[in-house]
């Protein structure tokens, strides 16, 4: 059987969508953040860059780097932001 482009891109999709509908949300949040991380660079400086450009308001990399070394008010301001990015949704 020889299949079109056209074709194969469509059976392709369809299986990718046939996986997708047997994930449990817990195999799709773990497949996302694999994914994910394969994708972001994992220098320092390279991460501050793309933490950045992702931020619209320019001040996630600084609000991650308190909470991961647990600085004071950091959870605080980690949770003051995402309540700030869903008001934005």
């Amino acid at each position: 059987m020889t299949l079109t482009k056209i074709e194969t891109q469509q059976l392709v999709d369809e299986f990718i969508q046939f996986q997708i509908n047997e994930m449990s949300n817990e195999e799709l949040a773990s497949y996302a953040a694999n994914h994910l991380r394969n994708e972001i660079k994992q220098s320092e400086e390279s991460l501050e860059m793309q933490i950045n450009k992702y931020d619209d308001f320019n001040y996630l990399y600084e609000i991650l780097v308190d909470y991961i070394q647990d600085k004071p008010n950091s959870y605080q301001a980690y949770n003051d932001y995402i309540n700030e990015r869903m008001e934005q949704w």
